[in-house]
C-alpha cells in the first residue's frame, strides 16, 4: 500500500521495471562522420557518459579524468584525450569548469541528448576533417599544445 502512494505522490518519478538500462546508439549517430573517426576508446568514453543521462539530468553530468581512466582502464593522459576528442567533435560541451580545491569535476551535456525540455543541438553531424567544434584557441586541460592529438 506504502508503494502505491508513494507513486501518486511523485508521478514524474522515472520507476524502473527491471533493474536493466541500455544505450541506444541511433544509426543517425553511428554513421556520422565524427563518430566514424573516433578512437575506441572516445567511443567508449562516450558511452559511459550515455549511461549518466537521464531526464533533467543533462548538462549535470560530472566525470573527472580519473574516474574516465577507471572505467576505461586507460591512463587519466588517455582519458584526458578522449574527452578533448568528444569536445572537438561536438559530442559534448562543458557547462561548468572544475574546482579543484573543493574536488569537484567538470560538468558536461551532451549534444545528442535533450536538455531542459529543449530538443538536442546534434552538433557532431556539422563536423568534419579538420574542424573544432570546441573553439578554435581553446586547449583542455591535461593535453599537450597541439588541439587534435590522433
Amino acid at each position: 500500500m506504502s508503494n502505491r502512494n508513494d507513486k501518486l505522490k511523485n508521478p514524474d518519478r522515472v520507476v524502473a521495471r527491471n533493474k536493466t538500462q541500455y544505450v541506444a546508439l541511433s544509426r543517425e549517430l553511428v554513421d556520422s562522420e565524427a563518430y566514424r573517426s573516433l578512437k575506441p576508446g572516445a567511443r567508449c568514453l562516450l558511452q559511459e557518459l550515455m549511461f549518466l543521462v537521464w531526464p533533467n539530468r543533462n548538462g549535470k553530468i560530472g566525470m573527472s579524468q580519473e574516474k574516465a581512466s577507471s572505467l576505461l582502464g586507460c591512463t587519466k593522459k588517455s582519458a584526458g584525450k578522449y574527452f578533448e576528442m568528444l569536445l572537438v567533435r561536438g559530442f559534448i560541451k562543458i557547462e561548468k569548469g572544475e574546482r579543484w580545491q573543493q574536488r569537484q569535476a567538470r560538468e558536461y551535456s551532451l549534444t545528442m541528448a535533450i536538455r531542459q525540455g529543449r530538443q538536442p543541438s546534434h552538433e557532431y553531424l556539422s563536423w568534419t576533417e579538420g574542424m573544432n567544434l570546441y573553439g578554435g584557441n581553446k586547449k583542455f586541460a591535461g593535453v599537450k599544445d597541439t588541439l587534435e592529438l590522433v
